[in-house]
C-alpha cells in the first residue's frame, strides 16, 4: 500500500477527510515511519530529512513533494528534477501577509515610529530628531512582480505611492504602474525612495543587492528584504547604509539565519530585524492543506498536479 509521509501537521478533521477520501492509501507522520516503510513512500506533505535518505534509494517509490512554503532552494532541486519528482510550494498564501509587513516597515520609518521607539529607548525628549512624512508620492521598487509583488503594488498604490516592478524581462503585471527587465534597473534605483526584494533564491538573484546595484541609489532608499537572506550582501549592506546609500534596511531574512547574536546587523539603529515572520498567518494550516488536497486528489487520478507546481530548473 503506498504511504504519504505527513511532514506537516495537519488539524484531525484534514487527515480523516484524507483516510476516508483514499482507503486504499496510508497517511503516517514522521514518528510512525519505519525504515520498512521507505520504499513505499509515494508522497510528502512538508519537507524533512527523510527526504535526502529517499532520494538515495534505487527503490525508492517517490514521485511527489508538497512543500509548505513559498521558496524551495533549501531542497536538492536537481535531484529531485534527476529522479523525475514533482514539486508543488504554497506560493501567494503569504501574500497579504507580507505585503502588509513590508507597508508597516515602510510606515514605520516614515510616520516617525522608529525615531520614536529609539527615543523612548533613549534620551526620551518630546521631539523627535528625525522629521515625519507620508508615502504618498514616494517611489516604491519592488524586485518580484509575482503574488506577493502584486498584492503590495496593490496595496501601496492604494497609499498614493508610485509603483515600480522588477522580473526578468519587464513584462507588465497587474497593479504596477510600470514594470522594468532585471537587467535595466538603473533608472529605478536612481528615483526609488524604497526597494523591496521579493524575488526567490536562485543563482541569478544571490547577493544581487550588491555593492554595485547600492551604488545606482540617488535617494537613500530604505531597503526592505522579504525574499532570501543570501539576496544581499550583507557586507555591500552595511557599506551601503555607512556610506548613506542607503537610510535604513529592514531585514526579515538574513544571511546566515538564523542570525547570530554577535552579528553587527543587531547593533545598528538602522537596521530593523525580524526573524523571518512576515508571512506567518495564525490560521496556517488550514490555508495550506487545500492545496496539498487539490494536488493529491489530481496526482492519484493521473499524477500530475492542478496547482504550484515548481520549475525545478528554475527553481521557483
Amino acid at each position: 500500500m503506498s504511504i504519504v509521509l505527513m511532514a506537516q501537521a495537519t488539524k484531525p478533521e484534514q487527515l480523516q477527510q484524507l483516510q476516508n477520501s483514499y482507503p486504499d492509501w496510508q497517511f503516517k507522520t514522521a514518528s510512525e515511519i519505519q525504515p520498512a516503510d521507505y520504499d513505499q513512500i509515494e508522497v510528502m506533505y512538508g519537507n524533512h530529512p527523510l527526504l535526502k535518505t529517499l532520494l538515495a534509494r534505487p527503490t525508492r517509490a517517490l514521485k511527489f513533494v508538497q512543500v509548505i512554503s513559498a521558496g524551495v532552494d533549501y531542497l536538492p532541486l536537481a535531484e529531485l528534477q534527476a529522479a523525475g519528482i514533482v514539486v508543488a510550494n504554497t506560493s501567494g498564501i503569504h501574500a497579504d501577509a507580507i505585503s502588509e509587513s513590508v507597508l508597516a516597515a515602510m510606515l514605520t520609518v516614515t510616520r516617525g515610529y522608529h525615531a520614536a521607539w529609539l527615543n523612548q529607548t533613549g534620551t526620551r525628549q518630546w521631539q523627535l530628531t528625525t522629521p515625519t512624512t507620508t508615502l504618498t508620492g514616494q517611489q516604491l521598487l519592488v524586485y518580484g512582480t509575482g503574488q506577493i509583488g502584486q498584492s503590495l503594488a496593490a496595496k501601496a498604490s492604494a497609499l498614493g505611492m508610485h509603483v515600480v516592478g522588477v522580473n526578468t524581462t519587464g513584462h507588465p503585471a497587474a497593479h504596477f504602474h510600470e514594470t522594468v527587465a532585471l537587467s535595466a534597473t538603473e533608472s529605478a534605483l536612481a528615483q526609488a525612495n524604497f526597494i523591496v526584494n521579493a524575488l526567490p533564491l536562485t543563482p541569478t538573484t544571490h547577493h544581487l543587492f550588491s555593492t554595485a546595484l547600492f551604488e545606482q541609489t540617488k535617494q537613500q532608499p530604505m531597503l526592505i528584504n522579504v525574499g532570501r537572506g543570501p539576496a544581499v550582501d550583507t557586507a555591500a549592506l552595511i557599506q551601503a547604509l555607512d556610506q548613506r546609500q542607503l537610510s535604513m534596511a529592514a531585514l526579515d531574512v538574513t544571511e546566515p539565519e538564523p542570525l547570530p547574536a554577535d552579528n553587527p546587523l543587531w547593533q545598528r539603529d538602522d537596521v530593523l530585524i525580524t526573524p523571518h515572520v512576515s508571512g506567518q498567518i495564525s490560521h496556517f494550516r488550514a490555508t495550506v492543506f487545500p492545496i496539498f488536497a487539490a494536488n493529491f486528489a489530481q496526482y492519484v487520478q493521473d499524477g500530475t498536479l492542478v496547482r504550484n507546481q515548481v520549475d525545478l530548473q528554475k527553481g521557483y
